[in-house]
């Protein structure tokens, strides 16, 4: 079964912290934000290691023209390579417009292998 993880927002673990750095015990301000021990340990690893200001950054951190200037070289490989398939696709289909199919009727002389010739039953 599939539980999805608890994300919490950036202005709660910045409250946390500074209640811990106020004085209070872990114990204290886990249970005071309903918040596990060890995640208040792993939020303070975190809050000591960048700071106030680049503690907690999340998912949107990461600038819009950062991952625009990440994607657009992939972007311009996927439609090098779809200009490609296309071209080959535009021969492959100009060679079979100009190639002259055989024209047989159903059940015409030819239209299969065995049409061609007649078995005649032998009287036994």
């Amino acid at each position: 079964m599939f539980v999805p993880r608890q994300q919490y927002p950036r202005e709660l673990k910045i409250a946390t912290m500074r209640e811990l750095d106020s004085g209070k015990s872990v114990g204290e301000v886990a249970r005071a934000y309903q918040v596990s021990p060890k995640r208040l340990e792993t939020w303070r690893g975190e809050w000591r290691a960048r700071g106030e200001q680049q503690a907690f950054p999340g998912h949107a951190a990461q600038s819009q023209p950062k991952v625009d200037g990440q994607r657009i070289p992939e972007l311009e490989r996927k439609i090098g390579q779809q200009a490609m398939e296309i071209d080959f696709l535009k021969k492959v289909l100009r060679r079979f417009r100009e190639q002259a199919l055989p024209i047989v009727g159903n059940g015409g002389v030819g239209s299969t292998k065995k049409s061609g010739k007649r078995r005649t039953r032998r009287p036994q």
